[in-house]
This record gives structure tokens, C-alpha cells and sequence, in this order.
């Protein structure tokens, strides 16, 4: 299964499928031309839950954007981040 199986899923209703669409065109700088996609939002969400999920959006992209370009590995591929023994 490629990474767009979770559109014809019934393990998502018809909102959150409008969350990850949204959360897929602002990841991609294509939020502005999807009108669909917009109009989605605004049907299954308050505005105040629509800014905050694309803030959210954008400021997650914005760690992985500072990560790639310090050339810092957050979480290396098949593995997880390993902590400090004691840290909290």
C-alpha cells in the first residue's frame, strides 16, 4: 500500500480524512491552490480549530525544515530517539 491508502480507509471518518488532507497540503506548499480541501476545513471545523491545526501544521514542518538544514538526525530511520539514562 502506497502512502495514500488512508483516502479510501473506513478506519477514518470523513473529518479526520479532511484533517489529513489539510495536514498534507500545507506540508506540501499546496494549501493556497486547494479550494476543496479549504472548504472541507471550514465544514468539520471552528476557526479556531482550523488556525490551530494549520499552525500546528506549519510549525512541525518548521522543526523538520531547521533539522534537515543543521543536518541533525531527530530520529534516525528504524530507530527511535534514545534518551539520556535519568533524564526526564
Amino acid at each position: 500500500m502506497d502512502g495514500n491508502g488512508w483516502k479510501d480507509s473506513a478506519l477514518f471518518n470523513v473529518k479526520e480524512k479532511a484533517a489529513i488532507t489539510w495536514a498534507e497540503e500545507v506540508t506540501n506548499l499546496t494549501a493556497k491552490e486547494n479550494d476543496l480541501a479549504f472548504e472541507e476545513m471550514k465544514r468539520h471545523f471552528s476557526t479556531e480549530q482550523f488556525v490551530s491545526l494549520t499552525i500546528l501544521c506549519g510549525l512541525w514542518n518548521l522543526t523538520g525544515r531547521v533539522a534537515e538544514a543543521l543536518h541533525l538526525v531527530v530520529e534516525p530511520p528504524g530507530g527511535r530517539i534514545a534518551f539520556q539514562k535519568g533524564s526526564s
